[in-house]
């Protein structure tokens, strides 16, 4: 009993932290729980000119989260890809499993593969949807949420729940996942 409370308390908990959206518990997150920079609590203006950070975070109600992060620092330019288990309970054995995450991917990019990076990021227009947003289609389906930083420029979009495939985000995510064979 005492395990499906915690269940319930942190199926809530984490559904509670995206309706609410706090910057705060956003940034608690991705540094305690997805040991991630929180790019919402960073300081752009602290950046060097050379410096970009791309978080791309696919979340799902029920299937697990996956978060893609491009780094470009200097001459070094980093790619990863983690998967991120929500905790539940295993349905052979009953026990309770606490959430994970697991890295699939991390490694250093080539200045070609950055450059195709760059080129589909300005062919989206990426950083002029300063104010793009689209509303909520459904309550449990899932989503996209971008976090992008560099000097002096912050940018924050998602995608709502259960948006079509057609939908913006989402084909810049597949494109995304095509361009570095995800």
């Amino acid at each position: 009993m005492k395990q499906l409370l915690s269940l319930l308390i942190l199926i809530f908990g984490v559904s509670n932290l995206y309706s609410q959206n706090t910057d705060e518990a956003i940034c608690q997150y991705f540094l305690n729980d997805l040991k991630e920079k929180p790019l919402k609590c960073m300081n752009s203006s602290k950046l060097k000119n050379d410096e970009e950070i791309y978080q791309f975070f696919k979340w799902s109600a029920f299937k697990e989260d996956y978060l893609i992060r491009i780094e470009k620092k200097g001459k070094i330019k980093t790619i990863v890809k983690k998967k991120i288990y929500k905790s539940g309970y295993n349905q052979k054995t009953g026990e309770y499993q606490e959430p994970r995450i697991e890295t699939l991917k991390e490694e250093r990019l080539t200045n070609d593969q950055f450059h195709k990076f760059s080129t589909l990021i300005t062919k989206n227009n990426f950083w002029q949807k300063t104010d793009y947003k689209v509303e909520s289609m459904c309550m449990d389906g899932g989503g996209i949420l971008v976090y992008a930083l560099q000097k002096d420029q912050y940018l924050e979009i998602d995608n709502g729940n259960c948006s079509p495939d057609t939908e913006y985000l989402n084909q810049l995510y597949n494109e995304l996942i095509t361009l570095f064979n995800l």
